[in-house]
């Protein structure tokens, strides 16, 4: 639960610290031991030379022994407890040693054969730890006779070990020096890189608090479609708030004049008969005020996050159903849909939409009904056509404004038109109505392209 609550920043941080962590612990690592390695090899190479010194300065005398000149070129080798020591043996008996050795007691190692280099540790009594490389090899006097040698040369470990101690430490600050700059750089770069996702949240407060309705544009473009989609989401939201608040309104001023008709028939008429005709009217009147408030208040408008709809199928099914319904009247279509465009929106309204205007169609035609569906200049049309009597020019603008035909009540183009007016609108479309060539109405709708993926 507590890892769930971090915040994205803290999360990034603790991850990122950690791999931080672990590539200098192991970079550390990995470089004292190379470190090592190295200073071990440039003593072992160090010991080789001095061997090769030594060999080069030893002289078999005639007798068959082997001399060494009381000066070496390495004065290490003359002065005591200097930390290296060379011996010269032969089986176990120690026939030189260098100056340096006076006094100590070096441990024999064994003996290589001839020509074999072999490294071994050798402990002292006082507690120093010496790298001894043994060299073997044969000499021959005069007589030809050979004789083994071992020259052995030590140097005391503990300058190798305080180097390498040195090297460590200094290894260690400057590693977390680096670790510690790179954390503070890294906080740095994740407070920039997450400041778009803060600029979100105080916007989103700012929106709940009143100051701002929508976010803002310039985000970076890992976030725009999801900010996008949040400010469809509001826009949608304050619409929708909008047309209740409209439809409330305008429902009830709309039953005012029904409610007044009802009260001034109970206040003035004591016939029962007239009085209920009267009453019954005002009810469907109220009914189909209240119905057609509805519709406009559940209408859910433009809305991308809303899965498309295929047009050309809502049409067709709407047909199908009405060849069914006024299957008498012989009635003749012709349905024309370029492929098939889809609007992201709600399926319900599509289905209101163009069935209400279909079912005029079918409603005041004679024998004859055109559907066309498609794209042009940017927008879907859909236009439907009768050869019934038209509206009335008188009409045209009236029947399509909010709430004008809703008062009236005019059989077929009326409350239809207007929820489809209304519908139209909320998608952010346009609807006309004009003189079809077949004699009857024709209802143009149109569609904004980006709505619409064909």
């Amino acid at each position: 639960m507590i890892v769930k609550r971090l915040s994205l920043t803290y999360r990034l941080l603790f991850a990122s610290s950690l791999v931080l962590t672990a590539f200098l612990g192991v970079s550390a690592f990995s470089l004292n031991n190379a470190f090592e390695a190295s200073a071990v090899a440039a003593q072992q190479k160090r010991l080789q030379n001095y061997i090769y010194t030594l060999l080069t300065a030893a002289e078999l005398n005639p007798d068959g022994k082997l001399q060494m000149p009381d000066e070496l070129a390495e004065p290490q080798f003359l002065i005591p407890n200097s930390g290296l020591y060379a011996q010269i043996t032969n089986g176990e008996k120690v026939i030189w040693q260098s100056p340096s050795a006076l006094g100590l007691f070096i441990t024999l190692p064994e003996h290589p054969a001839p020509s074999i280099r072999q490294f071994n540790t050798l402990k002292l009594d006082n507690g120093v730890t010496l790298l001894n490389l043994s060299f073997g090899t044969v000499w021959e006097d005069n007589d030809r006779k050979e004789h083994q040698y071992t020259f052995n040369v030590a140097e005391d470990l503990s300058a190798l070990h305080q180097q390498t101690a040195n090297f460590q430490r200094s290894l260690w600050y400057w590693l977390g020096g680096t670790g510690l700059l790179l954390l503070i750089v890294q906080v740095l770069i994740l407070r920039w890189g997450l400041r778009p996702l803060h600029d979100v949240a105080e916007d989103l407060t700012a929106i709940e608090t009143g100051e701002k309705k929508l976010l803002s544009q310039d985000y970076p473009v890992e976030l725009s479609n999801l900010t996008q989609n949040i400010n469809t989401l509001l826009s949608y939201e304050q619409l929708r708030r909008e047309r209740y608040k409209n439809s409330l309104a305008d429902l009830a001023h709309s039953l005012k004049t029904p409610l007044a008709v009802m009260r001034g028939e109970l206040e003035a008429n004591t016939d029962l008969s007239s009085l209920k005709i009267t009453t019954n009217e005002q009810l469907e009147r109220i009914t189909a005020l209240v119905e057609y408030q509805l519709q406009r208040a559940a209408t859910e408008g433009q809305n991308t996050l809303l899965a498309p709809v295929a047009v050309g199928n809502i049409v067709h099914k709407i047909l199908a159903s009405l060849d069914k319904v006024y299957q008498s009247k012989a009635i003749h279509r012709q349905c024309e849909i370029s492929q098939d465009p889809q609007i992201h929106a709600d399926e319900g309204d599509i289905y209101e939409l163009l069935g209400n205007l279909l079912e005029n169609a079918y409603k005041y035609c004679n024998h004859q009904v055109n559907v066309f569906v498609q794209s042009r200049k940017g927008m879907i049309e859909v236009s439907i056509e009768d050869d019934g009597n038209g509206i009335p020019e008188n009409a045209k603008l009236d029947i399509l404004k909010r709430g004008k035909r809703a008062d009236t009540q005019v059989e077929g183009h009326g409350i239809g038109l207007a929820i489809a007016s209304d519908i139209i609108e909320a998608y952010q479309g346009e609807i006309s109505i004009e003189n079809g060539q077949l004699g009857g109405a024709k209802v143009l709708i149109k569609l904004p392209q980006n709505q619409i993926r064909t």
